[in-house]
């Protein structure tokens, strides 16, 4: 009789649930000891109220329609439910799940119900993700710019974070390219490197979808910097769309690692601490990110709901069988071909 083999403890988990509950607990208490600055948040007229809602669920239609973007580069057949609903879903999972579980559950979706081969799907994702890196640096830099020549306000922290965070993009892309040589074989051990670098390699080869892409980021965007002003006025302080602007890319750049679910409390602490290098109290970009925080979790929560039961029906239907379509039709020579990645 053969002895079952022994399971190892899953410490990536642990460790995150661990994390998960000191951040949680951390910021209960931070919110107890600020309850009076707090209160203002339970007190939104219902313009304000009507306003957040209305930029959340336009945050949420462009959010499904870059996906959809992103797909259509694999000439799939897909309906609604497969783009949007995938990602009304899978952003509801992002709230309660650690370590990026939300992309596992897309990557796997798609391969059970369009054919999408898993890697494909997971190193597009982590492609699009530099991308988004990027474009947030350079909406930092445009903000840090703009501080400084209508406000006189030049920080030297700022923009000495903002020149690291460049130069780290800028050896990335030196290193995604000099995978196409020998250096590729030397990497293909590490799965997470290679799939980030390959889904990036065959994002920038397909100009008509940076295009794309980008016009949907733009998009997006400004539905944030437009949120990130609702927010900050909720809690009493009126703010540029400059300074918006930074926020909204400060954000979304502490949500990229997600190494607890929805990032709470680590997210919360970078916008207070971007607030106070901007010469404001940590409190009210703490405050400013929990209104942005719950009004993004009402709208996917609720849409996530409504697309939950289609979404779990195709997905039960999927046989996972693999299309000869899987490719992208306008990259079809990508480095993500060219490493012979293993399927999970």
């Amino acid at each position: 009789m053969t002895e079952a083999p022994r399971r190892h403890p899953d410490w990536k988990k642990i460790v995150s649930t661990a994390l998960f509950l000191l951040l949680l607990g951390l910021l209960i208490w931070y919110v107890y000891m600020h309850r009076e600055e707090m209160s203002k948040l339970l007190s939104l007229t219902p313009e304000t109220i009507a306003q957040l809602i209305g930029l959340g669920l336009a945050s949420a239609v462009v959010n499904g329609l870059y996906h959809k973007v992103v797909l259509d580069t694999y000439n799939l057949r897909m309906t609604v439910i497969d783009w949007f609903g995938v990602v009304c879903v899978s952003n509801s999972m992002a709230y309660v799940l650690p370590m990026r579980a939300d992309l596992v559950f897309s990557a796997t979706y798609y391969k059970r119900v369009t054919g999408l081969a898993y890697t494909k799907s997971v190193s597009m994702g982590a492609g699009n993700a530099v991308f988004g890196v990027g474009f947030s640096l350079l909406q930092i830099i445009v903000a840090l710019l703009c501080m400084g020549l209508i406000e006189g306000f030049w920080s030297p922290v700022l923009w000495g974070l903002t020149a690291l965070g460049t130069a780290a993009l800028g050896f990335f892309l030196w290193l995604s390219q000099r995978t196409e040589g020998r250096l590729l074989t030397k990497l293909s051990r590490h799965k997470l490197v290679v799939d980030v670098i390959a889904g990036f390699n065959a994002l920038i080869r397909n100009r008509k979808l940076l295009w794309k892409l980008l016009l949907c980021m733009v998009g997006s965007n400004l539905a944030h910097i437009l949120t990130n002003v609702v927010c900050f006025r909720a809690v009493g302080v009126p703010i540029t769309l400059y300074a918006a602007l930074f926020y909204t890319s400060v954000g979304w750049l502490a949500s990229v690692v997600a190494i607890v679910p929805g990032n709470i409390g680590l997210r919360e602490s970078v916008m207070g601490v971007a607030t106070l290098a901007l010469g404001s109290l940590f409190n009210e970009g703490v405050a400013a990110s929990l209104l942005n925080r719950v009004t993004m979790m009402i709208v996917y929560i609720a849409l996530g709901l409504v697309f939950a039961v289609p979404v779990l029906r195709r997905f039960n239907r999927g046989k996972g069988s693999l299309l000869t379509n899987e490719d992208p039709a306008q990259a079809e020579s990508t480095a993500a071909e060219s490493v012979n990645l293993p399927q999970p």
